[in-house]
């Protein structure tokens, strides 16, 4: 058995970040109650991964119908982030800068400092000077742990410019389209600027992200069709 990954996200650390977001957005409703009483148990119980995948497996199985429900969305999401492999491979861009952008919507970022390296994305945000750096694995369960709220949260407009999350993930899509290489972004609420290592350099405006973005949804409806 492979020694745990130590850049790989606690179970309490995986439950408060789903939590936070889904009392940030306010959401409501009975299945909203659900996910919210099992995410504050497992945030107090603090269990070892291992016993926090067996406990999911349990509640998945409860005769109460919207525990059960909640137990299997998180058990969905929690194993979608955790395959098992020794090395785990860097999430495409779209999606962990989608999911680093969430982040930022919910700390109301003014603005920050994203560096991406082949196996590790670093971003600092700007005036409390907080400083993260995320590994393979702990994107996988980042962008794991916001895929578990999409079926609770009603869908957000995938064209506006104003979130992050958004924007960050049209970026990203345009940087996975670029040779391998090292990127830095300046994020801010009017741009976002990208500089690679091997002389990729733009700017994009929020008139940009917004093309760029109905491009992106375009392209998207167009696969779906």
């Amino acid at each position: 058995m492979s020694n745990p990954d130590p850049t790989a996200l606690s179970p309490q650390t995986w439950c408060r970040r789903i939590l936070t977001s889904l009392l940030q957005r306010k959401v409501e409703g009975p299945e909203a109650g659900d996910l919210e009483m099992l995410l504050t148990y497992f945030i107090e119980l603090d269990p070892s991964a291992p016993v926090f995948t067996d406990l999911l497996a349990r509640y998945a199985s409860d005769a109460r119908a919207g525990i059960a429900e909640a137990a299997t969305l998180l058990q969905r999401s929690w194993l979608r982030g955790r395959s098992g492999v020794t090395r785990e491979p860097m999430p495409p861009l779209a999606e962990a800068l989608r999911a680093i952008g969430g982040g930022l919507d919910e700390a109301l970022a003014r603005a920050a400092y994203v560096v991406i390296e082949p196996d590790s994305i670093q971003v600092q945000t700007f005036g409390d000077l907080a400083q993260t750096t995320l590994g393979a694995r702990e994107l996988q369960q980042e962008i794991a742990a916001r895929a578990a709220l999409r079926g609770q949260v009603a869908p957000a407009d995938p064209t506006a410019t104003e979130r992050y999350e958004t924007r960050l993930r049209a970026v990203g899509s345009v940087l996975d389209d670029q040779p391998s290489q090292s990127f830095a972004l300046l994020i801010t609420r009017r741009t976002v600027v990208v500089e690679g290592s091997e002389g990729y350099y733009q700017v994009f405006t929020n008139d940009d992200l917004a093309q760029l973005l109905r491009t992106v949804v375009a392209q998207r409806q167009e696969s779906e069709a």
